[in-house]
């Protein structure tokens, strides 16, 4: 299962990671079929959804705290300081962990309104697999 990493460097500058959850075997709604697999669990101080008007341009900016953020409906397109620029639709994911430096900013581009889920994170969650299946 694949997402998006908003990251600084030591130096400040912001750019995007291709990233995969890591998924261990689970039993989270017992009984559970073969093949279901999670992620670790989590921890979080809350959810926002946002709502966003079609042409909305985002101001560079930095993340406030972790945020993983799914994108409901409308296609978007973050852009960081490296130049770096990925477009995501309704399912894709992204976690903004870049908590200092030159941030990164989001738009618009469909010509339409967008939604977001953002789930504030207690911390950057640190256990990924880029070799995971999805």
């Amino acid at each position: 299962m694949k997402f998006v990493k908003i990251i600084a460097n030591e130096t400040g500058t912001s750019k995007l990671v291709d990233e995969r959850w890591s998924l261990l075997t689970g039993d989270f709604t017992p009984p559970s079929p073969a093949g279901y697999r999670i992620t670790e669990t989590l921890r979080a101080t809350g959810l926002l959804m946002m709502h966003h008007p079609a042409g909305y341009r985002d101001a560079w900016h930095c993340a406030p705290q972790p945020v993983l953020g799914t994108v409901l409906s409308g296609t978007i397109r973050i852009e960081t300081s490296d130049g770096d620029v990925r477009r995501l639709s309704p399912g894709d994911q992204f976690l903004a962990a870049d908590l200092q430096g030159a941030g990164h900013k989001i738009e618009e581009t469909s010509g339409a309104p967008y939604d977001l889920a953002l789930v504030l994170l207690d911390g950057v969650p640190e256990s990924t697999d880029s070799g995971a299946q999805e």
